[in-house]
């Protein structure tokens, strides 16, 4: 067993014998409640608001079944001043015209790989602040406001998750790994927020099929980038891959990134 993951276990074992737990199971029902009932967008007035442009990036592939969730809860963000890219390879289910249909600007690519798709987006965005999301990801309405609040000391800025299709124990296992052992660098494709001047210097690699998300923070990390990990802030996030691969699998997986 990978070493890493054996002081996961032990680390988790010790955490259900001491009464921290409990109290880490009432926050994830607290989380699981606020996302199924969710937050009403607030309205600002327009005195107070000063909104740089935030372009939000999506890399597809045959998502039908998940983009609509994702560009409907862009669409209800408080924050207004957005454009959404959506970089498509190849789809074949209707991705395109659903991402048409909710304006979104669509880039069509003919070479694999995500790397290249969110590169692709990335160097095509206008806005002052970039966003990676996965298809399958759904924002809570003030996410966008919360970013553009956040990330104003920072190079990069990113979140932690939820499963809205996944069990208790895969919420509370997600809650852990975000709350006790995610490194401020270890970013996911659910949600980063970069400021375009530090994109110019740390790049998505155009040339990973997968886990660019993963490298990503870790080069940002080497090039000592600010980089803001909010836990108390998070997404929503399709448990398709742990549900397909088995939830051990898909830790000890995501631990070889």
């Amino acid at each position: 067993m990978d070493r890493r993951i054996f002081r996961y276990l032990v680390h988790f074992i010790f955490l259900c014998i001491s009464s921290k737990i409990i109290g880490d199971i009432r926050e994830v029902k607290k989380r699981i409640n606020l996302a199924k009932t969710g937050s009403p967008a607030k309205k600002e007035k327009p005195s107070e608001i000063v909104q740089p442009l935030v372009s939000i990036v999506i890399p597809t592939k045959n998502e039908a079944g998940f983009l609509e969730k994702l560009l409907e809860s862009v669409k209800n963000q408080s924050y207004k001043n957005l454009e959404v890219i959506v970089v498509d390879y190849k789809s074949d289910d209707g991705t395109v015209q659903i991402a048409r249909s909710f304006g979104a600007r669509v880039i069509e690519v003919s070479r694999k790989g995500v790397g290249y798709a969110t590169h692709v987006g990335f160097e095509n965005a206008r806005g002052d602040i970039i966003i990676r999301t996965d298809a399958d990801a759904v924002f809570p309405p003030e996410l966008i406001s919360k970013t553009v609040e956040k990330i104003k000391d920072s190079d990069v800025y990113h979140v932690s998750h939820l499963y809205y299709d996944g069990s208790f124990f895969m919420n509370l296992m997600a809650h852990l790994y975000d709350k006790y052992w995610r490194k401020p660098w270890e970013t996911t494709g659910h949600f980063i927020a970069v400021r375009r001047e530090f994109y110019r210097k740390v790049q998505f690699n155009p040339d990973m099929e997968l886990h660019e998300d993963w490298e990503f923070g870790w080069r940002a990390k080497n090039s000592k980038a600010k980089i803001h990990f909010d836990f108390e802030n998070f997404v929503l996030v399709s448990a398709r891959r742990i549900k397909k691969t088995g939830l051990f699998r898909y830790i000890l997986g995501f631990r070889k990134r």
